[in-house]
């Protein structure tokens, strides 16, 4: 042969393969249905016994603190209600009727800066910026009474998100002694966080 002996490797046959003697087969269980062992089980199952999940646990005390702050807060409202109904309209020397609420008021507006805004849209009789009654610092919010109704309702149509020392501000009607079934925050009533 002219092949090199490196190469002539290559191609030699393999040796041969080993013998492994065939599998015995055993004879195996026949495959049966289970309808024979129906008589181990019970006849009644027993009615199975659900565990509360932690999102319905949740849940449930949160309605129960809402019922639990809902029953502390009856009596304060029940009293609210009877302000309110002896009021008529009047608070503190203002009349609501012609009462304007101010919110998101800047903290360092004055009363001074504030009537020169507001009293564009008519004369002003009374502004009260409401402060802490500890610190005496602005709470962010003020009533502006106007002499006239008119002058009032055109505040509260043109106001609504003019800037005063930078901050939008939002205007509404003083709810608190004119309309009969409003509620504060506080009394869990309100608008939210947007008005």
């Amino acid at each position: 042969m002219l092949i090199p002996p490196h190469l002539r490797a290559t191609f030699m046959p393999n040796p041969p393969l080993l013998h492994i003697p065939p599998v015995q087969h055993r004879r195996k269980h026949p495959i049966t249905g289970v309808s024979g062992l129906l008589s181990h089980f019970e006849k009644e199952t027993s009615e199975r016994v659900l565990q509360p999940t932690p999102q319905i646990l949740k849940e449930r005390r949160k309605a129960l603190k809402q019922e639990k702050h809902q029953k502390e807060l009856e009596p304060l409202i029940e009293t609210y209600r009877k302000e309110q109904k002896e009021s008529g309209g009047e608070h503190k020397g203002m009349n609501c009727y012609n009462t304007l609420f101010i919110g998101r008021l800047a903290y360092e507006v004055t009363e001074r800066k504030l009537l020169r805004e507001m009293e564009s849209f008519g004369p002003v009789k009374d502004i009260r910026i409401i402060k802490d009654s500890k610190e005496g610092k602005s709470r962010g919010y003020a009533f502006v009474e106007y002499e006239h109704e008119e002058d009032m309702k055109r505040a509260y149509r043109a106001a609504d998100g003019i800037r005063i020392e930078g901050r939008e501000i939002v205007v509404d009607v003083e709810r608190g002694h004119t309309v009969p079934s409003w509620l504060p925050r506080r009394l869990g009533g309100g608008l939210g966080g947007t008005r």
